[in-house]
């Protein structure tokens, strides 16, 4: 399957917080061999987050998982945008409502907030797309949303990432496990030879090669120590080729007398 991910909040494009959540969620898209395709990070703005959920949606991707903006506050608009976007009417939802209210009834009993009850803020997160199905939020209060948008399928989640996290692992990863396609990633490091010299060699096995991606990482200064990486998606004999496509490289690099390493 294809991905897109879109991080939303402007604590993010300020540099306040680090996006964490991608990375966590490319790493497990990536495992079960399916593609991301791009992640973009937008603002709390309501045109933008409208514009941006068009524009994703113009590339037909299987999935598109949204993170941020989902909270009781007023710069939280990511329902109200996508919802614009999908030109859908945002709509109280009574099962995200009540998921909500026994969130904080809970969290009220047990002295974790001071004010009871549903307010205005607290139920505004119960709002949602028209023809959505809430997603329980097993670590927080906002619930998550599904939506399917012709042959797509949306996904929203928290930004805060134990609940993001609680939420892709209880919902997405079946989905993965069940679509799941072939990934086969394998490396090394070298030191001796910096990559600029490698690189060549590097560009003739890429067409020797064309259905893998090899790259090489600078970890260490100039030349001290480089990572190789060999990556495929769902190539029939993917394992075969990624082992000459290493064989060749390691003949290469030992010719130009680099040195070997276990990556780490």
């Amino acid at each position: 399957m294809d991905v897109e991910f879109i991080i939303i909040g402007n604590e993010i494009l300020i540099g306040k917080t680090l996006d964490s959540n991608s990375n966590w969620m490319a790493k497990r898209v990536t495992k079960y061999g399916h593609r991301v395709r791009r992640v973009t990070t937008i603002g709390d703005d309501l045109d933008i987050i409208s514009d941006m959920i068009k524009d994703v949606l113009s590339r037909n991707p299987d999935l598109i998982i949204t993170s941020g903006g989902m909270g009781p506050t007023f710069d939280d608009m990511t329902l109200e945008g996508i919802a614009k976007g999908l030109n859908r009417e945002l709509k109280l939802d009574e099962h995200a409502y009540n998921m909500i209210k026994t969130s904080y009834e809970k969290a009220h009993r047990i002295g974790l907030l001071k004010l009871e009850g549903m307010t205005k803020e607290r139920k505004k997160m119960a709002y949602l797309p028209e023809g959505s199905v809430p997603l329980p939020n097993t670590r927080g209060t906002a619930p998550g949303v599904k939506i399917k948008q012709g042959e797509t399928t949306i996904f929203i989640l928290p930004g805060v990432p134990a609940e993001m996290k609680a939420m892709f692992l209880n919902v997405i990863t079946p989905i993965l496990k069940e679509k799941a396609g072939k990934f086969i990633e394998k490396g090394f490091l070298f030191e001796g030879i910096g990559e600029s010299q490698i690189a060549p060699y590097v560009s003739k096995l890429e067409h020797k090669y064309p259905q893998l991606w090899i790259k090489t990482h600078p970890r260490i200064g100039l030349s001290v120590e480089v990572e190789l990486s060999i990556t495929s998606f769902n190539v029939d004999n993917g394992e075969e080729l990624t082992d000459k496509a290493l064989m060749d490289i390691k003949k290469i690099i030992l010719t130009l007398n680099g040195k070997i390493k276990n990556r780490k």
